[in-house]
């Protein structure tokens, strides 16, 4: 037996080691031809004959680093505002009964289903309707209504026991005070998955930002990316941006990678305690 649990434990060692390297990979491929002379990223190595960092010059000679800074701006915005409105309408969902709240809370269900590029037009149209095209707010005010994000939060409200908002309505507590001073500080681990959900979509949109956005200054660094490849291919550009779009994208992930890296262990657990009651 002894010996059967050790072959177990090496074969899923083995096998948990192989879905890191192949996961893995492509971020190190990423990394070394970012590191790469520019007239030799295409060669195949998988360690480089030299290293230069000369493409991460050539990265903030262009407009990379504006668009990290949009980048920024609209995921930091778009969380903040996409956690307290889901958490104002999960609390509402959770702990009040109201004419309609099952029809609302299924169409809020429903809308996981419609996929991404369906609900573009309508959103483009509502925003040239209030003149907020080609701005942070054309990308912020859509992606903040999450319905994930609110069905999660949901979840975490719904846990939590009767008993108390009902002794702190009788020391006199009125409904706003419930939910900032008893119900928010008891989900903190669902408004940091909530806010972990809304920074990563924020932050690797694309869809989005390439409709509402259409000045190179308000790019985000996805759609940024893409532009230096296109200049290339319509001729603006003579010499090959792959150099500086492969150190981009390094710059790009680095802080994803850090956010996940210190977040990650509230998050899987926060995901899996708000999980448990439906």
């Amino acid at each position: 037996m002894r010996r059967g649990s050790v072959a177990q434990r090496l074969g899923r060692g083995a096998v948990v080691g192989l879905i890191v390297v192949v996961a893995a990979f492509p971020l190190y491929w990423l990394l070394i031809s970012s590191l790469k002379p520019s007239t030799r990223l295409g060669e195949v190595a998988l360690i480089p004959s030299s290293v230069t960092l000369e493409n991460y010059a050539a990265a903030f000679d262009t407009q990379i680093p504006r668009w990290m800074l949009n980048t920024f701006g609209i995921a930091l915005l778009t969380t903040l505002l996409g956690v307290a409105v889901a958490a104002l309408a999960g609390f509402g969902f959770a702990r009040y009964r109201f004419r309609g709240r099952s029809v609302l809370f299924g169409m809020v269900l429903a809308s996981l289903a419609i996929p991404e590029y369906a609900l573009v037009l309508p959103q483009f149209t509502i925003m040239r309707q209030f003149g907020l095209l080609n701005t942070w707010a054309a990308v912020i005010l859509p992606l903040a209504a999450n319905a994930l994000v609110l069905f999660l939060l949901r979840q975490y409200f719904s846990q939590l026991p009767e008993e108390l908002f009902d002794a702190a309505r009788l020391d006199g507590s009125g409904e706003f005070r419930l939910f900032w001073t008893i119900a928010v500080p008891l989900v903190r681990p669902g408004l940091g998955a909530a806010g972990l959900l809304l920074f990563l979509n924020a932050w690797n949109a694309y869809l989005l930002p390439l409709v509402m956005l259409t000045n190179s200054d308000q790019f985000t660094m996805p759609i940024g990316l893409a532009f230096l490849h296109s200049q290339l291919n319509f001729g603006i550009v003579e010499q090959s941006p792959w150099g500086a779009i492969t150190a981009g994208t390094v710059i790009s992930i680095v802080p994803l990678i850090l956010c996940l890296l210190v977040m990650q262990r509230q998050f899987i657990g926060s995901l899996t305690a708000g999980a448990v009651k439906a």
